[in-house]
């Protein structure tokens, strides 16, 4: 293990945004049990998708709960990068109305 000094610009919980040693941009940081949770919903999304349960009520709502984390967290990241001057390392920003396929 080695100790370096992290750029901390987000504590927020669940949702802390550092910037590594040599990185240009930062990063979210994410915490082993929301990982865990996050990939929980894939699988769920992967079997429902695999075995053709795509009406199915209970894996609209994993697929429902997976975007709405992610979502939540990038624009977290969106708006901690642009409060502390960066420019985003994507174009466009996303928004709550996200339509189309992803770019």
């Amino acid at each position: 293990m080695e100790v370096k000094p992290l750029e901390v610009f987000s504590e927020a919980c669940n949702h802390g945004i550092v910037r590594m040693p040599g990185r240009n941009y930062p990063g979210c940081v994410l915490q082993g049990d929301s990982l865990k949770i996050l990939w929980g919903l894939a699988k769920h999304i992967r079997e429902g998708v695999r075995s053709g349960r795509t009406e199915d009520e209970d894996f609209v709502d994993s697929v429902e709960r997976l975007h709405d984390s992610l979502l939540g967290r990038l624009l977290h990241y969106q708006e901690v990068l642009l409060r502390e001057g960066f420019d985003l390392p994507y174009y466009p920003p996303v928004t709550e109305m996200v339509e189309g396929p992803p770019s």
